[in-house]
C-alpha cells in the first residue's frame, strides 16, 4: 500500500469534510479552512493540511464560538501538520490528550473474519434497537476504554446503525461479550473510518467489508469504491492492528477545551429510539384511535378539549409560525418533544433550542405532506396531528389549545371538529 498516497487521500477527502447532511442536532459553520460543528453538548474544529499553524487570533475566534454556546471542543492536531500547532492550542488554553497512531489498511488486504456462530465471533448491531442488551455491554466497554477516534455516544447520537453506511458491532465469546467497535463510511470518500475498537481485536475491520462490498442489490447507497479502512490506535490495539495489515499513516492527538460552567447532556435534536417510537405509536392506535388508512376518516380521535381546522393547499408555513410559538411556551425549558412521521424517522428534540440563528432547525412541519405528521409531548397531554388524506390540522390539550385557537381560526376559520 502507497502510505504517502493514502495519507494525501486522506488530507483531501477526509480532514475538513463538510457532509452534505449534517448529524442530527449539529450545526456546521465553515471559517476559511476550519470548519466547526457544534453539536449542542460539544464542538470539533477540523481542517485539511494548514501552510502554518494557526495564529492565536484565529484560535481565539473558534474559541469564541464554542464558548458562547458553553460547549467543550476538541481540535485534531497530526504529525504531518507543520510544526507549533500543537504549541499553538496549548498556548490558547487546550489540553493535549495523548499520541495515538493513525492507521490504514487496504481492505483486499485485510483477511476476512471466520464465520460467526451464535455464541461466537462479531455479530453486528444493526437490528433490535438500542435496546438490545448487546448495545448495553458494548456501552460498558466503550465507556471504560479509549480515547477514541470518536466516542460510541456520538456514534448513536449520529444515527447508529440506520443508514446503511455505520455499523457496530460485538466480539463474543462462549456468548459473552469480550470487545465492541464501531465504524462508518465517509460518504464520497474512500474511507471507511473506524470510530472505535475496546480492545485489541482484529476481526473487526474484516467483518466490516460488508459495509463496502454489500450485496448487489443493496449497493445503492455507495457512489464510488471504498478500498480503504482507516483507525486510530495505539499500545496493544496498535500492534495487533499493524499485525492484522496496517499500516502507520502519521499520528493524532486530539487537543481539548473546556468553557466554563457544565454543558447540557443531549443534543438539541435527536433521532428517537426506535423502541420507543413503537411503543408511542402504540399508545396512538390505543388511547387516540389513530387509524392509518386512506379511507377510514379521521382516523383519529384526539384527547379533550380538542379542534380540527381544515387545511388549504395554499398554506406555506403559516401554521408553523402559530404553532411553534406554543409549543415553546408549554414546555419547560430542557424538556423534550417528539416529532413523528408515520413511516419515516421521528425526532426528539428541545423547543428551546432550535429555530433560531446558530441553532438547528425544527424538526419536521405542522402540515402534512404526504404522511402523518404529528408533535407531541412525550406523555401525550399534548400535540398536534396533522392528517394527510384529511387534510385537516388537529391540536389537542388544553394549554396549547387555548394559545394556538384564535390565530387558527383567524387564519383557517372555524373548526370542523371541536370537543371540549
Amino acid at each position: 500500500m502507497d502510505t504517502g498516497g493514502v495519507l494525501a487521500r486522506y488530507d483531501e477527502q477526509v480532514r475538513g469534510r463538510v457532509p452534505a447532511y449534517p448529524p442530527p442536532g449539529a450545526v456546521i459553520e465553515r471559517d476559511g479552512p476550519f470548519v466547526r460543528t457544534h453539536y449542542g453538548t460539544h464542538g470539533t474544529v477540523e481542517h485539511g493540511p494548514l501552510p502554518q499553524p494557526p495564529g492565536g487570533g484565529t484560535v481565539r475566534r473558534q474559541l469564541e464560538a464554542f464558548a458562547a454556546r458553553g460547549e467543550p471542543v476538541h481540535w485534531k492536531a497530526y504529525g504531518h501538520d507543520p510544526d507549533g500547532q500543537g504549541e499553538a492550542l496549548a498556548a490558547a488554553g487546550f489540553t493535549a490528550g495523548p499520541e495515538r497512531s493513525l492507521l490504514a489498511a487496504a481492505f483486499d488486504r485485510l483477511e476476512p473474519p471466520g464465520r460467526a456462530g451464535p455464541r461466537t465471533g462479531v455479530h453486528s448491531l444493526n437490528s433490535g434497537g438500542r435496546e438490545n442488551p448487546w448495545w448495553e455491554a458494548a456501552r460498558t466497554l466503550a465507556a471504560a476504554s479509549g480515547p477514541h477516534a470518536s466516542t460510541l455516544a456520538d456514534f448513536e447520537a449520529d444515527g447508529g446503525c440506520r443508514y446503511g453506511q455505520r455499523d457496530a458491532a460485538v466480539l463474543l465469546e462462549r456468548g459473552e461479550v469480550v470487545a465492541a467497535g464501531w465504524a462508518e463510511v465517509a460518504a464520497g470518500t474512500d474511507f471507511l473510518l473506524i470510530g472505535g475498537l475496546t480492545g485489541p481485536h482484529a476481526e473487526f475491520p474484516g467483518a466490516w467489508r460488508a459495509l463496502v462490498e454489500p450485496p448487489e442489490h443493496y449497493h445503492r447507497h455507495l457512489h464510488r469504491p471504498v478500498p480503504y479502512c482507516v483507525a486510530e490506535a495505539a499500545g496493544e490495539l496498535r500492534t495487533g492492528l499493524i499485525a492484522a495489515g496496517f499500516a502507520e499513516l502519521s499520528t493524532v492527538r486530539t487537543y481539548t477545551w473546556d468553557p466554563p460552567g457544565t454543558p447540557p447532556a443531549d443534543r438539541p435534536v435527536g433521532l428517537i429510539d426506535p423502541g420507543a417510537e413503537d411503543r408511542l405509536w402504540d399508545r396512538l392506535e390505543r388511547e387516540f384511535a389513530f387509524d392509518p388508512h386512506i379511507a377510514k376518516l379521521p382516523g383519529f380521535a384526539a384527547s379533550t378539549p380538542c379542534a380540527t381546522w381544515r387545511l388549504r393547499s395554499t398554506l406555506t408555513d403559516e401554521p408553523d409560525l402559530i404553532v411553534r410559538p406554543a409549543l415553546v411556551a408549554n414546555t419547560r425549558p430542557g424538556g423534550r418533544l417528539v416529532w413523528l412521521d408515520w413511516q419515516h424517522t421521528g425526532y426528539t428534540f428541545d423547543p428551546h433550542r432550535v429555530g433560531f440563528p446558530g441553532a438547528p432547525d425544527w424538526p419536521g412541519e405542522v402540515c402534512p405532506n404526504g404522511d402523518y405528521y404529528l408533535y407531541l409531548h412525550p406523555d401525550l397531554t399534548f400535540g398536534t396531528f396533522g392528517h394527510p388524506w384529511e387534510e385537516t390540522l388537529t391540536v389537542f390539550g388544553a394549554p396549547l389549545l387555548a394559545a394556538v385557537e384564535g390565530q387558527l381560526t383567524a387564519l383557517l376559520g372555524d373548526p370542523v371538529r371541536r370537543r371540549d
